[in-house]
């Protein structure tokens, strides 16, 4: 006589499934962007300087990343000199971050030198 056993299988999420779930996380409420105080930008500023186009597409990249993107998306043209163009699936910009996005010295990632 045969008896079935039911067995329940545990589901455990893989490492994909928990870097998606850290990232929907996430996505609800993006980082804040601020201006590093200018003693972190006088110490900093000698390495700022992007030396060829793959500096800036590198750079671009990292930050898609660090938005927890799932896809990224980079055009380039004539090498970087006439189009360098990133587009990803990460969290985005908050809204009231948007009057300092471009300016020299914002970030979301450090707030002193010991962070670099």
């Amino acid at each position: 006589m045969e008896v079935e056993r039911e067995h329940s299988e545990q589901h455990l999420p893989t490492m994909m499934e928990e870097d998606e779930a850290e990232a929907i996380r996430v996505a609800k409420e993006p980082p804040k962007i601020h201006r590093l105080d200018q003693s972190v930008v006088n110490r900093i500023a000698a390495g700022e300087v992007i030396q060829r186009p793959v500096s800036a597409v590198k750079e671009l990249v990292e930050n898609s990343l660090d938005a927890h993107s799932t896809s990224i998306n980079v055009v380039v043209k004539d090498g970087g000199l006439k189009l360098i163009q990133v587009s990803d699936g990460g969290h985005g910009i908050r809204y009231e971050d948007l009057p300092i996005l471009c300016d020299r010295h914002t970030t979301l990632k450090m707030s002193n030198f010991e962070d670099l």
